[in-house]
């Protein structure tokens, strides 16, 4: 089974970036796979802050054009995304165009954030999401809670309707 894990990258400090990606891996049975993008080269300046050069606005292009292949594969290719969205300070764009292509994958989606006064808070993010949890702990549970029953129905990936029926909910 695989699991990609999905949170901001751009605008935030490395630790908050790794620190969380780390202790997912200790939450989650070694058995998972775990594909971490930030694992690879990643760009957490916020371009739009800054003036930049033709050349320094083409590199980020192509920084841009390689990791939404490559991230756009690697979704498609897991079983299950993990996002963490907790202590978002701003709108992940990454993290939000990560999830809705699990969506369109038909990739099952736990989101982790808070209860109340998270930005990503937002119906369009809700009503995609398998599960929303309020803690990492809470969301790693829920993430192989679901694999197992889908191992134990023999499907790889579970159909949105399915979802609704799986005992997950749509709502925080």
């Amino acid at each position: 089974m695989k699991v990609y894990l999905s949170g901001p990258i751009s605008g935030s400090p490395d630790a908050s970036i790794v620190d969380w990606r780390r202790q997912a891996l200790e939450l989650l049975p070694s058995g998972i796979e775990v594909f971490d993008p930030a694992l690879a080269r990643y760009d957490a300046t916020l371009a739009h802050a800054q003036p930049e050069t033709v050349a320094a606005a083409f590199e980020r292009l192509r920084h841009g054009m390689l990791v939404v292949d490559r991230n756009k594969h690697l979704i498609q290719s897991s079983d299950m995304v993990l996002a963490n969205l907790l202590a978002a300070d701003h709108a992940s764009i990454g993290a939000i165009g990560e999830l809705f292509w699990a969506n369109a994958f038909r990739v099952p989606i736990v989101i982790v954030r808070e209860r109340d006064g998270n930005v990503h808070d937002h119906a369009m993010l809700n009503a995609i999401a398998s599960v929303v949890t309020h803690s990492l702990e809470d969301g790693c549970a829920a993430a192989v809670n679901m694999l197992q029953t889908e191992t134990r129905l023999g499907r790889r990936k579970v159909s949105a309707t399915a979802r609704g029926r799986a005992g997950t909910s749509h709502r925080p």
